[in-house]
C-alpha cells in the first residue's frame, strides 16, 4: 500500500515500530511543554494557583468525556474494520460527527453552570472564574477526540503524531501569551481554549482531505449504532478521566491549596509517564479492534506479546530513573516546597512500573465492542482507588494519596486480565 508522496509504507511490526516511534515525538513534547506549563505557573503565579488551574483542566477533561459521548472509540473501532471502503467511512464519520457536535454543546453549558459547585466543593473562587476562560475550549476538546478518533481508525499515525504534538505546541504557545500579558491566575484556563479551538481548525482540515463526506449516505444508521456503543461506553470514559484525576480531586477536598499545587505537579509528571504506554495503545487499538471483528484472537495475543517485549523493561527503567531524579530536579526548577511531592511520586511511579504489562490494553474490551463490561472494569477500579484514597489520604496526606493511587493502578492490571479471558477468551 502506498502512503503519501508515493511511499512504500512498511507492513506488519516494521510499520508498527515506525508508527510508535513517530508518536513518540508528542510524548516527548508533552515532557517538555507539560512540565514547563507547569513549572512556569508555579514559579511565576504559585502554588495554589497551579492547584486552582490543574483543577479547572480536570474537570475541563471529565465533562470534555461528555461531549465526546463515547463516539471517538465508537467511530475509531467502525473505521478500522474497513478504512478502505470510502463511502462506508464517510458515513461512520459524519454520524458520529452531528451528535458530537449536540453532546458538545451540551457540555459545555453544563460547565458553565456548574461552575460554582465546583468551585465550592475545592473552596476556590480561582477555579470557579477559570472554568468560564476554558469553556470554550472545552466545547472544541469534545468534538477534537473524535476528529482525532478518525484520523488513528484510518491509521495515520504520523498524521496522529504530527496532530498531538501541535496540540502541545500550542499549550507552550499559549503559555506564552499568557506570561507576556502577565494574566491573573483565574484567567490562565484559556491557554485550553487557545489550544483546542486553534486544534479544531487544523483537524477540520484534516477530515475533508482525508475523508470524502459528500458519500456519506446512510449516516443516520451510524448515528444509531454510534449512539448505542457511545451510551454503554461514555460512563466508562467518564469513570477513566475521574479515575485519572481522582487523587487530585480528594487533596483538593482534604488538604490545603499549597499541598494541592505541591501534589498536583507530581500528578502533572506521572500523568506524562502514562503518556508512554498511551503511545502503544494508540498504535494496537487499530490492529485489536480489525483482529476482534474477524475472529482472531491469537493475533491479539502475538500483538500483546511482541508490544511488551521492550515495552516493559523501559517502562520500568524510566520509572525508577524518574522516581530517583525527582527530588533533586523539580525543586531546582519550581521551588524548594515542591520537593515535598517526591515521595508521593515515587509511589506513582512504583504503580506504573507494577501494572506496565497491561497498561497499553486498558481498552481491549472497548475495542472488542464489549463497552458494558468495560464500563464493569472500569467502576472497578474506581472502587479500589475511591477506598484506598479515602482511607490513606487523610491518614497520610498526599504520600498518601500517592500510594492509593498506585494500588489501584495495580488492582486495575488484575481487573483487566480476568475480563478480557472471560469475556472476549484472550490471555493477556
Amino acid at each position: 500500500m502506498c502512503g503519501m508522496f508515493g511511499i512504500v509504507e512498511p507492513v506488519g511490526a516494521e510499520r508498527m515500530r515506525r508508527d510508535v516511534a513517530w508518536n513518540m515525538v508528542p510524548v516527548a513534547l508533552l515532557g517538555v511543554v507539560g512540565l514547563a506549563l507547569n513549572f512556569t505557573i508555579a514559579s511565576h503565579w504559585g502554588a495554589a494557583p497551579l492547584g486552582a488551574f490543574n483543577i479547572v483542566t480536570t474537570a475541563m477533561f471529565a465533562f470534555a468525556v461528555i461531549g465526546a459521548g463515547g463516539l471517538q472509540f465508537a467511530v475509531l473501532r467502525a473505521v478500522a474494520e474497513d478504512p478502505d471502503d470510502r463511502a462506508r467511512v464517510a458515513a461512520v464519520v459524519v454520524g458520529a460527527l452531528v451528535p458530537n457536535v449536540v453532546l458538545a454543546a451540551i457540555a459545555t453549558v453544563a460547565f458553565v453552570v456548574l461552575r460554582g459547585p465546583i468551585g465550592d466543593l475545592v473552596g476556590s473562587s480561582m477555579v470557579t472564574e477559570g472554568i468560564l476562560w476554558s469553556a470554550p475550549g472545552l466545547f472544541c476538546f469534545g468534538i477534537n477526540k473524535t476528529l482525532l478518533g478518525v484520523v488513528n481508525g484510518l491509521r495515520r499515525m504520523r498524521a496522529f503524531a504530527l496532530y498531538t504534538s501541535l496540540r502541545y505546541l500550542l499549550l507552550g504557545t499559549g503559555l506564552v501569551i499568557a506570561l507576556s500579558l502577565d494574566l491573573p491566575a483565574h484567567q490562565l484556563p484559556v491557554i485550553w481554549t487557545i489550544t483546542e479551538c486553534t486544534l479544531q481548525l487544523v483537524l477540520v482540515v484534516e477530515l475533508f482531505a482525508t475523508v470524502d463526506v459528500r458519500r456519506a449516505t446512510g449516516w443516520q444508521a451510524w448515528t444509531r449504532k454510534h449512539l448505542h456503543y457511545g451510551a454503554r461506553s461514555v460512563l466508562a470514559t467518564l469513570g477513566m478521566e475521574i479515575n485519572q484525576k481522582l487523587d487530585l480531586w480528594v487533596v483538593g477536598v482534604v488538604l490545603p491549596d499549597a499541598e494541592v499545587g505541591i501534589y498536583s505537579l507530581a500528578a502533572v509528571v506521572y500523568e506524562g509517564s502514562l503518556q508512554l504506554s498511551t503511545v502503544v495503545q494508540n498504535n494496537v487499538n487499530p490492529l485489536l479492534a480489525r483482529h476482534l471483528a474477524a475472529g482472531q484472537l491469537i493475533e491479539c495475543e502475538g500483538i500483546v506479546s511482541r508490544s511488551r517485549r521492550w515495552f516493559v523493561p523501559a517502562m520500568i527503567g524510566a520509572c525508577a530513573i524518574g522516581a530517583a531524579l525527582y527530588p533533586y530536579v523539580i525543586p531546582r526548577l519550581t521551588k524548594p516546597e515542591f520537593a515535598a511531592g517526591a515521595l508521593p511520586f515515587a509511589f506513582l511511579m512504583g504503580g506504573i512500573a507494577v501494572a506496565s504489562p497491561y497498561l497499553p490494553f486498558n481498552q481491549m474490551l472497548l475495542m472488542a465492542s464489549r463497552p458494558g463490561w468495560h464500563t464493569v472494569y472500569i467502576v472497578g477500579w474506581i472502587a479500589v482507588a475511591a477506598v484506598a484514597l479515602s482511607i490513606l489520604t487523610p491518614m497520610y496526606g498526599i504520600a498518601g494519596a500517592g500510594a492509593a493511587t498506585a494500588i489501584a493502578l495495580a488492582a486495575s492490571a488484575l481487573l483487566l486480565r480476568w475480563f478480557v479471558r472471560s469475556r472476549i477468551g484472550i490471555r493477556i
